[in-house]
């Protein structure tokens, strides 16, 4: 039996460009919204990489 995983997009996406988002008891999963491959993080490495983000410490 497989997991059936529950894919979050942010309200803030208007377009075709944004990522889906899903967590398990373990992990942070994280696809192009198109498919492709998906990204496996720790929850902690996960929440660096937000906090990181929000804190606008990686340059766009």
């Amino acid at each position: 039996m497989g997991l059936t995983l529950a894919w979050h997009r942010s309200s803030h996406c208007e377009s075709n460009q944004c990522v889906d988002v899903a967590v398990t008891a373990d992990a942070v999963l994280v696809r192009a919204n198109l498919g492709g491959p998906v990204l496996r993080f720790p929850p902690e490495a996960w929440r660096a990489l937000c906090t990181a983000l929000k804190g606008d410490a990686v340059r766009r």
